[in-house]
């Protein structure tokens, strides 16, 4: 029998133990299901999930209270073609890690902002074991989220296509993430260095999604990384960045929101399943 042939056999028994959920999630980011648990699996499948699976924060508007129920979860990322917040995109990858046998902490983080407002743990990373090493997976931040793990080591960087990142240890507990921007090194966020149950998380998601801090309350906010650049959408404005080459799109009504919806980040919502938006929000030429 040869190599292919078994590894052909290992792979179809593996994807045969898997829930049914599991299989469905590798069928929507386009992957195989791994033969191994090595960092090059990992990559993979951190990868294909930010490539595929769009930053959506759009369920307050659609009012949909945000689940932590990780049925539900499923349900709205993988057949509901839709997106998801830190909680949910890092908690379902989360639980697909688990399952195929990796090693997962799930880690909280405060978030830089460069408007100045107050930094609150409310983010969640994922730290997972790999070929000897840890690795920081986060499939859930938007437009400079990075697309494959970074090792936990400090001063590791990594060029990720037109990105480029560093880890920095802080004191004993704590690691700064940053991502490189011109000459500068910008701070996405200051990450503990911690486990975390999962139930620990769900104040953090109804923060982000209904307090008056939050910059998700009255913002409509997509977003989608890739390694030529990215989009985002931040309420009546869609930018796409392509190799240093960036086209900005106003969205003018409901209409064309949901087109750009599916058109950018491949979620497919109705005119109709909007309950409310930001006030004036067509009207606003920021």
């Amino acid at each position: 029998m040869s190599s292919d042939t078994i590894s052909s056999c290992v792979r179809g028994t593996r994807a045969f133990l898997l829930p049914e959920w599991v299989t469905l999630y590798f069928k929507r980011i386009n992957l195989d299901v791994p033969t191994d648990l090595s960092a090059r699996a990992l990559g993979d499948i951190h990868s294909a999930h930010a490539n595929t699976i769009a930053y959506d924060m759009l369920d307050v508007f659609l009012g949909i209270t945000p689940s932590f129920d990780m049925e539900v979860i499923s349900d709205k990322l993988l057949s509901g073609r839709r997106g998801g917040g830190c909680t949910q995109m890092n908690g379902l990858l989360a639980i697909v890690l688990e399952t195929l046998g990796f090693s997962v902490r799930r880690s909280l983080s405060a978030v830089s902002r460069e408007d100045g407002a107050m930094n609150l743990s409310t983010h969640m990373v994922l730290l997972v074991w790999a070929d000897n090493e840890e690795w920081i997976c986060d499939v859930g931040f938007g437009y400079r989220g990075f697309l494959y793990p970074l090792r936990l080591l400090h001063n590791a960087q990594a060029v990720q296509g037109v990105h480029e990142y560093r880890v920095q240890r802080i004191g004993t507990s704590a690691w700064n993430i940053q991502y490189r921007r011109g000459m500068q090194w910008i701070n996405m966020y200051l990450l503990r260095d911690a486990n975390y149950e999962a139930h620990e998380f769900v104040v953090g998601q109804f923060f982000n999604s209904y307090s008056p801090l939050s910059p998700f309350k009255n913002n409509l906010v997509c977003a989608r990384p890739s390694l030529l650049g990215g989009c985002y959408l931040i309420n009546n404005v869609v930018v796409s960045i392509q190799q240093g080459t960036r086209d900005r799109r106003r969205v003018s009504s409901r209409f064309e929101l949901v087109e750009v919806l599916d058109e950018y980040f491949d979620i497919k919502l109705g005119v109709n399943d909007f309950v409310s938006l930001p006030v004036d929000v067509f009207n606003d030429f920021r």
